[in-house]
């Protein structure tokens, strides 16, 4: 029997909303063509929603995909109660789809917070878990990802679990010392202060900083006296590391969440045959055009490093993702980016490692693979479902993580 959840932070496009609706599990058949049946390898789905990804509730243009969705999966969704109160969103969610979960406020100390039920969901099916962690790609006070990492692993410590943090890409910018943000909560003194509070507790938090990110943004520099590098205006909480160390924390029965992220557990985890890996199956989702932001970029590197220590990894270019393998990329030494094209074609051999794309996303865009890089795999509905660990019996073994970028 599998768990699955997804959590967004994030606006929800019509897109998504329509894949997800599909790779979940009918209730019964007949039901939508090329959706997955319902298998007695699936327990429950549930879907967690806060922040931007709320104000798909409230779209009018969604609304059918929604009700199709609660009339026709199994997934439960959760709404964050506070998120929505905040946006002035809460009555019109409540009476708008009663199916809806949504969570009791802070404020009360009677109700279950929207970031407590997902830790209590964590501890009810990844058994044997005693820690859980957040992939933080995002910087603070642009964004309010940072405070949603604090809001959930400050409910992981109060459920006894040790809390973790891997500070990514734009996320290396909460290790900043001198944070004083005059309107916003100060993440840095958050972190800090979590760390003590674990501490105490006996636990042993593990808070790190990508080091490539970290010297691309300034945070980790050459002292030429000693030929070493050194973390420069770094809080004392967060430690700066080589992304192979971060993900050697990948490896164990843990949840790692992030600002848009996934995981299906499992009640009972078995070895790979033939092999002494039974650690979580780590998926990347690429949703992101390749060159105009570090997303797709990032996502690659997580993932080639992750197969190359060992951690079996997915690939899979969704979205606007599939904008990667479309066309035959120019990249000239001025342009100063790495060619994705290049990238995916050179890594394709890593034993670990395998790259697939959604077929629906490149049929809605009129988009086809370019002729090098033809032989990743096109995947369906069902197809992708499985790579999630949403269905199939191939899931009822391993764990999956999902991460997108």
């Amino acid at each position: 029997m599998t768990s699955s959840y997804f959590l967004f932070c994030g606006e929800f496009s019509p897109e998504r909303l329509q894949w997800i609706g599909r790779c979940f599990p009918e209730k019964g058949s007949p039901g939508r063509s090329g959706s997955v049946k319902i298998t007695d390898s699936v327990n429950d789905c549930n879907l967690y929603l806060t922040g931007d990804a709320l104000m798909s509730l409230v779209d009018a243009r969604l609304e059918k995909s929604w009700k199709s969705l609660f009339s026709d999966s199994i997934v439960n969704v959760i709404a964050d109660g506070d998120e929505l109160r905040l946006h002035g969103l809460r009555d019109e969610v409540c009476t708008r789809y009663p199916n809806v979960n949504v969570t009791g406020e802070r404020s009360s100390a009677d109700t279950i917070t929207f970031w407590q039920s997902l830790v209590n969901h964590i501890q009810e099916n990844w058994t044997g878990s005693d820690k859980a962690a957040f992939l933080l790609c995002y910087s603070p006070y642009m964004s309010r990802t940072p405070v949603y990492m604090l809001r959930f692993l400050k409910s992981a410590v109060e459920a006894g679990l040790t809390p973790e943090l891997y500070s990514y890409l734009d996320g290396v910018h909460v290790a900043h010392t001198y944070q004083r943000p005059s309107e916003f909560e100060n993440i840095g003194e958050g972190i800090a202060a979590l760390s003590t509070v674990a501490g105490g507790s006996g636990e042993d938090p593990w808070f790190g900083a990508c080091s490539r990110c970290a010297t691309a943004r300034g945070y980790y520099m050459k002292n030429p006296d000693t030929g070493g590098c050194e973390p420069v205006s770094c809080i004392d909480a967060i430690t700066i590391r080589p992304l192979k160390e971060i993900l050697d924390r990948f490896i164990g029965n843990h949840p790692i969440l992030a600002h848009s992220c996934g995981g299906s557990s499992v009640s009972s985890v078995t070895k790979q045959s033939g092999t002494d890996n039974a650690n979580p199956i780590l998926t990347i989702m690429i949703t992101n055009t390749p060159y105009v932001s570090e997303w797709t970029f990032g996502g690659l590197s997580m993932a080639v490093a992750a197969a190359m220590g060992g951690i079996e990894t997915r690939v899979i270019f969704i979205e606007q993702g599939v904008y990667s393998l479309c066309g035959n990329h120019e990249v000239t030494p001025e342009d100063r980016v790495f060619n994705v094209q290049e990238m995916v074609e050179a890594t394709s051999d890593i034993t670990g490692l395998r790259y697939y794309v959604y077929s629906p996303s490149l049929m809605e865009r009129r988009l086809d693979r370019a002729e090098c890089l033809s032989s990743i795999e096109m995947i369906d509905n069902a197809g992708l479902g499985a790579l999630l660990g949403v269905t199939g019996p191939e899931n009822n073994s391993r764990p999956v993580r999902t991460i997108f970028f």
